[in-house]
């Protein structure tokens, strides 16, 4: 590190950086010019929780869907606070967003530059892997997609937190070391794999055979376990639940087929889109095989080489570190495979490039030979990079070039007549959602869409017939939901029965019996509090619900709010319920 803070080594570092900025400028000028696409509209445009900053209290208290009116699984409150605060600069203008995760990427790419210095002491191969990193073509989901803003920032404030502790370890610094720590708090802010800090510091102690002083240490887990408790706090999951069925077993073999796409994607970064298919697979499929093959390579790379080659080590581990949290070994997303999941894995990979680039060859030549291919696929990164961001300025052909390799989306489908019908192409518009209505006939929205386009232009026979078939799909899916509820109650599944009648609520919401078994199955299912807070909503409605009354005296037994379980009680009874004798015991108990 000190050689880079001769006047020699800051100017070439000066130069490297500028260079970094200026190819990270040109590949990603495309996607400037790009508009909102797909959860864009609902994070940025439709979002009402970043329309004013009096909203800056509730975004820390709720998920990250929730201005959107939607439900997530995830906590990202520095990123809706990035966008809000860009909502206040540019309002809706795309432009804006746009240039932020270019610039966070840029960012990202100078602090592993300045990280792998900082560790290596090279300024060659810290060059080389900082330049493979910001062409990557693969990061384009990352960086051209707004949404994804959280993959450059998390990335961001974890480089930050390495570079803090690494620097906190040679001079012992408690402001290095405060600043390690915040960053490591910003970093899951920003989005949940920052879990992965911890794991990243024990690599480099373990690789590079460096003790590990618990006092540094063990602040990071204090915050892990904060951020944990503030997550159950604000979603109920310190983290995100598996609500998949699935087993360890059975998903064994789709991460294995997964980390063979996700090679591929390494090796040959082409035919980049969204929408994956999910990866059914046995172990006896061949892809399955040579994904066990790369897991068996990397962990032999990771163990075997700590002592002769600690870089190739290092590498190896900084990539199955940073893919555990996105690998699907614990589900927790309903996608196997998605692009931008490399972005901060794929930094092991580009110190491996760059250890082979920078390989130590006595002749000068063959050295030259390296760094002239470094500087080829360099090349050949940027150009894949700005075809692909150019792609993503505009949303019909990304949406057209996605349908080419997920030609059953009927999410694609729908994004694309939304499209058409917002950008007066009505016939156009009308045909993608008739053949995102071929893939998935009971999906709703798309109807939806389909009323509002018929209406526009003013097709009053299509729009009689598409409210005809609403209403057919409606009740279908409501016996199914009903069906689904009571086969998994009788199972003792009951979250997922509470599951099937939310959604079944969800397509008759006045329907206070179908509230009513909601309510049961919250209790059924532990859920008291909630059973609670819909049960007084019913009653608000219906004020003569005996039934209501009767489970809500439950719901509040079981929460110990007695004076209330006795109120309720008595109320059941006066409308006539035949409340359980033995209930009532249990309840007389706690009578005053």
């Amino acid at each position: 590190m000190k050689a880079i803070l001769e006047p020699a080594g800051k100017r070439i570092a000066v130069l490297q950086i500028a260079a970094l900025i200026i190819l990270g400028l040109f590949i990603y000028a495309p996607c400037v010019r790009g508009k909102f696409i797909w959860d864009d509209h609902g994070l940025i445009k439709d979002n009402t929780a970043i329309k004013g900053w009096s909203n800056l209290p509730q975004l820390l208290r709720t998920d990250f869907g929730a201005g959107s009116g939607s439900s997530s699984v995830y906590y990202r409150p520095l990123q809706t606070i990035i966008h809000l605060a860009g909502y206040a600069v540019w309002r809706e203008n795309p432009l804006g967003f746009h240039l932020l995760s270019i610039l966070t990427h840029i960012l990202a790419a100078i602090l592993f530059y300045f990280l792998l210095l900082y560790i290596f002491h090279h300024q060659v191969f810290s060059f080389i892997a900082s330049l493979l990193f910001v062409s990557f073509p693969v990061n384009t989901e990352a960086v051209c997609y707004i949404s994804g803003l959280s993959d450059p920032l998390v990335t961001v404030f974890l480089l930050l937190g390495m570079i803090f502790y690494l620097r906190n370890l040679s001079i012992t610094s408690k402001r290095h070391h405060f600043l390690a720590l915040l960053s490591f708090g910003l970093a899951l802010g920003a989005k949940e794999n920052a879990v992965v800090l911890p794991g990243l510091i024990l690599l480099y102690h373990y690789v590079f055979k460096k003790t590990v002083n618990l006092r540094t240490f063990l602040p990071f887990l204090y915050i892990l376990i904060g951020y944990g408790l503030i997550r159950w706090a604000v979603l109920g999951a310190a983290i995100p639940l598996d609500l998949s069925g699935s087993n360890l077993w059975s998903r064994a073999p789709v991460f294995l087929a997964g980390l063979t796409q996700y090679g591929r994607l390494l090796v040959f970064p082409t035919g980049l889109h969204m929408e994956y298919a999910y990866l059914l697979s046995s172990f006896g499929a061949f892809r399955v095989i040579l994904g066990l093959a790369i897991l068996i390579l990397i962990l032999l790379a990771f163990f075997s080489s700590r002592d002769r080659d600690p870089g190739l080590s290092f590498a190896a581990g900084w990539f199955l570190v940073a893919f555990l949290p996105v690998s699907n070994i614990y589900p927790i997303s309903q996608a196997l495979i998605m692009e931008h999941y490399l972005y901060l894995p794929a930094l092991g990979f580009f110190i491996l490039l760059a250890k082979i680039f920078c390989y130590p060859f006595k002749q000068r030549i063959a050295r030259g030979i390296l760094r002239l291919a470094a500087a080829g696929l360099v090349i050949v990164y940027a150009y894949l990079t700005f075809k692909q961001a150019e792609r993503w300025q505009d949303p019909v052909i990304f949406y057209q070039q996605t349908l080419k390799y997920a030609p059953h989306s009927w999410r694609f489908y729908n994004e694309l007549g939304l499209e058409y019908a917002s950008s007066g192409n009505p016939a156009e518009a009308q045909t993608a959602y008739q053949e995102a209505l071929k893939i998935n006939p009971d999906a709703l929205g798309i109807y939806a869409n389909l009323i509002d386009l018929y209406r526009k232009t003013d097709n009053r026979q299509k729009l009689l017939e598409t409210e005809g078939l609403v209403e057919q799909v409606k009740d279908k899916l409501l016996k199914d939901h009903l069906s689904s509820a009571r086969r998994f109650q009788s199972q003792g599944d009951y979250q997922q029965a509470v599951g099937e009648l939310k959604q079944a609520l969800g397509l008759e919401a006045g329907n206070l019996l179908i509230a009513q078994d909601l309510a049961s199955g919250y209790i059924l299912a532990g859920r008291y509090r909630d059973a609670v807070n819909l049960l007084n909503k019913i009653l608000s409605a219906k004020p003569d619900f005996a039934l209501a009354y009767n489970n809500l005296a439950v719901a509040y037994y079981y929460l110990k709010e007695y004076d209330l379980a006795v109120h309720s009680c008595e109320q059941a009874l006066a409308y006539g319920y035949p409340v359980d004798q033995e209930f009532i015991k249990s309840i007389a108990l706690h009578r005053k």
